[in-house]
Formats: C-alpha cells, structure tokens, sequence
C-alpha cells in the first residue's frame, strides 16, 4: 500500500535524526567524568512494522557491549505528550546504559495512532497477547534480540504515566519475555478509573491472561502523593493486583503466597530533596516481590528526572537508578 503521507514521514525521519543527536550531545555531557572509552557507546533508530501496526524507535548500545557477550536489556515506554527521545532526555537512561552496561531500546507512539501520543492502554486490543500495542512492543523486543546479544534472563520494561500503565501490560501479556517491569505514575492491569473493581480482581483477570506462561513478576511502582492526573491511592492498587497476580502464579492457588501488605515500611529522603515511603512486599519464601516510592509533595513526573524537561523532578529519588537497581536483583528464573 503507498504511504499515505511520505511527506510526513520524511519530516519525521528528519527530525528523530536531529532530536537523537541533541540527545547523544546531552545524555553524554550529562555523565559523570568516564575514560575516554565511555563516549564511545552508539545510538540506533529503525521502524518496526508488522500486521498490527509500524512504529519508530531508537535506542543506545554501550561502549562495553561485545557481540557474542550477552548484555541485559531495558525497554523504555514514554508519556503522553512526550516521544521517545524525549523520554530519554528526561530518564537519562541512555548515560544510565554506558554507565551501568545494559541496552536500552526507546519506543516511539506514532500520532497517527494517537495523536497525543499516548499509549493506547484502555482499548482491549492492547491488553491482551498477541494483539495491538503489546505485540508491537515485544516485536521490537525480540528484533532487539535477533539484532544484539542479549541476555534473555535480563530483559525488563520500564514506563511513566500511559508508558507506565503499558509496562503494566507488558509483565502481564508477556511474563515469558520481561523479567520484572517498573511503573511510574502507572495504573493497576485493566486500569479501572473510577476504582470500582477489586485490585483482587484485576490480579485474577491478569493471572488469568499470562495463562500457561503465569509466572510471578517482580514489579516496582513510584508515585507522586500530590499527582493530580493519577490518583496516589493507585500505587495501592498496582500492588494489590501484582500480589495476587503473583500469589496465584507462585503455586495456582490464592493462599497469600504474596500479600498487599508490606513486609517492610520505611521513611527516606533525597540529600536536599523530597521526602518518601519506600513499601517492600516480599513473598512468605523471603523474596522480594513487589517495592513501593510514594514521594512526598510529587505531582505527575518522573522522579529524579532532568529538569530539561516538563516532566522532570531531580528533587525526587533516581527512579532509572532506582529501577535498575531492582532490575539486577531480579532476573527471569
């Protein structure tokens, strides 16, 4: 079929062109002083198409990869109103992937698929395997796999806001791909708004798509206590649906193998910065299941994010610090 608008898209392949320049220029001035040898890692970009859909990503592949040696893998789901190089600005996960060695792929929504470039998370095509959005997503996931050596116990997702609620998604409809997800700003599987349906429920409705693949998936949530476009209650909610989604997993039945209520409540703060709750879930065998940030006074960013960016809170905890941290701790068994 012709493209519909090859104007449009030469515009567009112009503009990533100049956006990840701009982004390799900040993420590597960005970085704490490093041998010479880290500036020289890579960033990528390509399309991704197939029957459900094309969309635009970009990533980076550290100065430390080595072909045949497998490197971890993080995908990176952007906000409303964001793309994804945007999104790279804000996390700096790029200068995180050199720093840390680990690939990093950055997906971009296509405003022709919604044209505030949100994740389209509420359809139910794009909640389920093998259908939509989440197909799309682990279609440019398991590219990044044919094309890098990576480290198939070690692939994650990680998201902010309608990114964060599709990282969600992602742990639910593929449990077999991504190790562990983290959520920012996020929302429970199923995202239920107005709250009138049980996170039990939602943990039943997800345990119940990852079918023959259920398996219990470490997640990490962080929210900001004054977000005025997602409710802080919804990190209660989150949780509650992962810890019945993994109580289920664990063993096919629901007897609080894994719990919404924390094993481990803690008070923080960032040196100069914001205060927080960090909540640990840990399974009755003692691993940790699921972590809680509720950050103090936070509205609707993205904690420890530059504040290059609308979204950004450097006076929050490092959540791309944070998540990795989580991410290490928890490879696909």
């Amino acid at each position: 079929m012709p493209d519909p608008a090859p104007t449009r898209r030469v515009t567009t392949r112009l503009r990533r062109l100049a956006t990840t320049a701009l982004a390799a220029v900040l993420a590597l001035t960005a970085a704490p002083v490093a041998p010479a040898k880290a500036a020289s890692g890579s960033y990528f970009y390509g399309t991704y198409t197939s029957l459900a859909g094309t969309r635009d990503y970009h990533g980076y592949v550290p100065s430390t990869y080595r072909a045949g040696t497998p490197m971890p893998l993080l995908v990176a789901l952007h906000g409303c109103t964001e793309n994804d190089v945007g999104f790279d600005l804000l996390t700096g996960l790029s200068a995180l992937a050199e720093r840390r060695g680990f690939l990093v792929v950055f997906p971009d929504q296509s405003i022709l698929a919604n044209p505030a470039q949100c994740w389209n998370w509420p359809l139910s095509t794009n909640q389920h395997r093998g259908w939509g959005e989440p197909s799309i997503i682990a279609g440019i996931t398991n590219l990044m796999r044919s094309r890098y050596t990576v480290d198939a116990k070690r692939i994650y997702a990680t998201g902010v806001s309608a990114g964060g609620v599709m990282s969600v998604i992602m742990g639910v409809t593929y449990p077999d791909l991504y190790a562990a997800v983290a959520t920012v700003a996020g929302c429970e599987y199923e995202c239920d708004l107005l709250q009138l349906r049980s996170p039990d429920q939602a943990g039943l409705d997800a345990w119940r798509e990852m079918g023959s693949r259920a398996r219990p998936v470490p997640v990490l949530i962080f929210q900001g206590t004054a977000d005025l476009v997602v409710p802080p209650s919804t990190a209660g909610r989150i949780a509650g649906q992962w810890a019945q989604t993994d109580d289920l997993a664990i063993d096919g039945v629901d007897d609080g193998d894994v719990t919404a209520t924390p094993s481990l409540v803690e008070r923080g703060q960032v040196a100069g910065g914001r205060t927080y709750t960090h909540k640990v879930h840990r399974s009755t065998g003692g691993t940790v299941m699921i972590e809680q940030y509720l950050i103090d006074g936070a509205g609707h960013v993205y904690p420890g994010g530059c504040s290059c960016s609308l979204y950004g809170d450097p006076s929050g905890p490092d959540a791309s610090n944070l998540s990795w941290d989580f991410f290490l701790a928890h490879p696909r068994s």
